[in-house]
């Protein structure tokens, strides 16, 4: 599936096909909704499904690294995996004793479908993409309301939160 089908079908799951909602441009003012918008929306799925998997403990989202005191933090760090002698402070590693280079594994966000081109088969395999629309959709629909944790709760994503949204 390349990028353009996978906003084709956010747009299919919400009811935008002729792209009134959200329209094709979003570079103005007046009309800042868009196709941007609905890749921030699949960036933001990518995000809670990877978390969801690190959380969860899946190798398929470690990384090995070696890093020296006071590097910064890889761009699509999530979590260690184990336990490692490292403080983060901020975006930054900071080491407990003498070490000055580790070696770590550590959880990796999946890549990010707005820094891939239109045309672009993307990495994901067609379970995972239609989990990602789904997601999209949600929260392309849910823009104005307060919680989506009932529809996290129907893809079976967890979201507990109170009855009146807040």
């Amino acid at each position: 599936m390349t990028r353009q089908q996978i906003i084709s079908l956010v747009r299919q799951l919400i009811s935008d096909e002729q792209e009134v909602g959200f329209t094709a441009g979003g570079e103005k003012l007046e009309k800042p909704e868009g196709t941007d918008e609905l890749l921030n929306y699949l960036d933001r799925a990518t995000d809670t499904y990877s978390e969801e998997r690190a959380a969860a403990g899946d190798i398929e989202l470690l990384k090995a690294l070696e890093v020296n005191d006071d590097d910064p933090l890889p761009e699509d760090f999530i979590k260690f995996a184990g336990l490692v002698p490292i403080d983060v402070v901020g975006n930054k590693m900071s080491f407990y004793g003498d070490a000055t280079t580790l070696r770590v594994k550590y959880f990796a966000r999946m890549e990010h479908m707005s820094k891939m081109g239109e045309d672009d088969e993307l990495p994901y395999n067609l379970d995972e993409c239609r989990k990602f629309a789904a997601l999209a959709a949600i929260y392309a629909l849910n823009k104005h309301e307060f919680t989506v944790s009932q529809d996290l709760m129907l893809l079976g994503m967890g979201g507990g939160g109170s009855a009146n949204g807040r």
